[in-house]
């Protein structure tokens, strides 16, 4: 039978500490009050989460590898609504990008996009100039616009919703992408390791400071996207 706490207390109601139990307490106190000794403990911790932070990116590193934009299999197309009568599509001619592919956990996946505004064609030479003008993308101030992605979500069946923001004439605004996952696997002509996307999202040239016409020509510009990506030829090798 155990006996109750209050038996072990002696006469007095005072409860005597083990040595030992007296000597850890001077001896963390002694710590405690010790500069150099506390200094070398956070020094030790700090090394210690280091250490742990780095292996971490070290193996995040590991399993992202680095895609480039096949140019050649790349489309950046756009289309607005013109009076009401038809939608009007254009495209931008020159652009690159860079997707981060996490191949086991594809929501770690990120990607850059670097678009030239001067690069845009509706085949129609005139119009083309009016909307490189300062009343639109005023490509002389602002030569780029800029993509980049903030969180990847899956769905099933290989499609993704890729959040970012998209920076066009000086101003970010949030932009969302639906995307689909095409095809994983060696291309058929070269062996590289290739990548195939399918993507669409809008934003409001209003909010980019292009009002312009506004509501005769429409607000919303619709975004299609067709992309390959490669791996660089000696990440291959």
């Amino acid at each position: 039978m155990r006996c109750h706490p209050i038996a072990d207390v002696p006469a007095g109601g005072v409860r005597k500490r083990s040595p030992t139990r007296s000597a850890y307490i001077l001896f963390y106190a002694h710590i405690m009050h010790d500069p150099y000794i506390m200094h070398k403990l956070a020094m030790r911790t700090f090394t210690t989460l280091t250490t742990i932070l780095t292996l971490a990116s070290v193996a995040s590193a590991a399993t992202t590898e680095t895609y480039q934009l096949e140019k050649t299999h790349a489309d950046l197309l756009f289309s607005i609504n013109h009076a009401g009568f038809t939608e009007k599509h254009g495209s931008f001619r020159e652009f690159d990008a860079t997707l981060y592919y996490d191949r086991s956990k594809r929501e770690n996946s990120r990607i850059t996009v670097t678009v030239q505004t001067r690069s845009l064609d509706t085949a129609f030479p005139a119009r083309d100039e009016d909307v490189r003008g300062e009343a639109f993308l005023d490509v002389t101030r602002y030569p780029e616009m800029r993509f980049e992605s903030t969180k990847v979500t899956l769905g099933g069946h290989g499609a993704l919703r890729i959040d970012g923001s998209l920076t066009l004439r000086g101003i970010t605004r949030p932009l969302t992408l639906q995307a689909h996952l095409n095809k994983e696997g060696p291309n058929a002509f070269d062996h590289r390791p290739t990548l195939g996307f399918s993507a669409m999202g809008s934003i409001r040239r209003s909010d980019f400071g292009m009002s312009k016409f506004l509501p005769l020509i429409g607000d919303i510009v619709s975004i299609t996207i067709e992309v390959e990506f490669n791996r660089p030829a000696k990440d291959t090798e």
